[in-house]
């Protein structure tokens, strides 16, 4: 399929993008480090630094750092051994070097990106239903969302990974779930740049264990690439029913980001 044969192309254009990479540097040096910029077409998380990221993918890792530690990273890291990027000892020294500046590491977290030999799921929606209750599927684009969200009744909260409503990455793809007339889950994605969008999930309690989460995010995935987009997911190291709901859904770990905030 000629969408996966360039997807790792499509994804380390975007990660050059995030770190003010060029395609030169990235074909000379399996780790690339570069002064700090805000690059049009980057991702940009709303409350995040540019101060200092690391992008960990496959043997090749990108990293950007502010022009008052660039010295000092570019001697820790040109030759280190990637693959060991977050253990502890090495995250307490970057952060010690970090928090000289004012900043702190914010957070560390695996992706996911699409499986092309996944699985298909199966999942039978009139399994959980009877005569007597209905279950109805909605795909809303970013103006159905908006108005979902503003719509009274509608608890945000309880769906705060799926539309998180961040401003610079908005909410403008989901699917839903409506169980007798209420919405019980919802699977969407945010638009992190032109062409990356992140899956979030969220079911509300009653509703868990019956594999609702992992039919909706198989959907969206599917539907961002037949929309030509590149579907990503991301999670914490340490949720592991996020990460098993990743890979039902028909992902694959692919990289890993560490952030930094301004103290």
């Amino acid at each position: 399929m000629e969408y996966f044969e360039v997807l790792d192309e499509r994804v380390r254009e975007q990660f050059r993008l995030d770190t003010n990479c060029s395609r030169e540097c990235e074909e000379t040096y399996a780790v690339c480090i570069n002064e700090s910029k805000n690059v049009e077409g980057s991702r940009r998380v709303e409350g995040l630094s540019d101060f200092f990221k690391a992008i960990i993918y496959k043997d090749y890792a990108y990293i950007m750092a502010d022009k008052q530690i660039l010295e000092w990273t570019r001697e820790k890291y040109q030759k280190y051994k990637m693959e060991w990027f977050c253990k502890f000892e090495n995250l307490r020294a970057l952060d010690k070097k970090l928090f000289e500046y004012n900043h702190r590491i914010f957070d560390t977290h695996i992706y996911y990106l699409p499986d092309p030999d996944a699985p298909e799921f199966e999942f039978d929606l009139e399994g959980i239903t009877d005569e007597d209750n209905s279950l109805d599927v909605i795909l809303m684009d970013e103006s159905a969302i908006n108005k979902l969200v503003k719509s009274e009744g509608f608890d945000r909260n309880s769906f705060i990974h799926a539309l998180p409503g961040s401003k610079t990455s908005p909410d403008v793809i989901a699917a839903a779930l409506k169980f007798n007339g209420k919405i019980v889950a919802i699977a969407g994605a945010s638009k992190d740049s032109e062409d990356f969008r992140q899956i979030g999930v969220d079911v509300l309690p009653d509703f868990q264990g019956a594999g609702l989460g992992v039919y909706l995010v198989t959907m969206l995935k599917n539907q961002i690439i037949e929309n030509g987009q590149i579907p990503y997911y991301g999670t914490s190291e340490s949720h592991s029913i996020s990460r098993l709901l990743a890979v039902r859904s028909g992902f694959v770990p692919a990289w890993c980001e560490v952030f930094s905030k301004e103290i």
